[in-house]
């Protein structure tokens, strides 16, 4: 029984981290294409990324360029996840 909850739990899991790394690859093209922050569509994925986003910029301010680091270490953290976490935990499922 536990075997199927950590499985679900890998999975689910997964998909968030899925939904997430999609926001955050909309966030990139959005700023490149230079969107109006008054569409819905734009606020929704500004509200849903600014929080990931934030605490990062801290610390990548100070690294000259204009290039904005947060979404590529957001992704990598991402990747870092599902390679890791996620994987542990579908291992712990049933073997079928």
């Amino acid at each position: 029984m536990s075997e199927l909850v950590l499985s679900g739990l890998g999975h689910v899991l997964n998909m968030i981290l899925n939904v997430l790394q999609m926001l955050v690859f909309v966030s990139v093209f959005i700023s490149l294409l230079g969107a109006d922050p008054s569409n819905p569509i734009v606020s929704f994925v500004e509200r849903a990324t600014e929080p990931v986003y934030r605490p990062l910029r801290q610390f990548t301010r100070n690294i000259p360029g204009p290039f904005d680091w947060a979404p590529f270490i957001v992704l990598l953290a991402i990747v870092f996840i599902q390679k890791t976490v996620v994987a542990w935990l579908l291992m712990r499922g049933p073997v079928m």
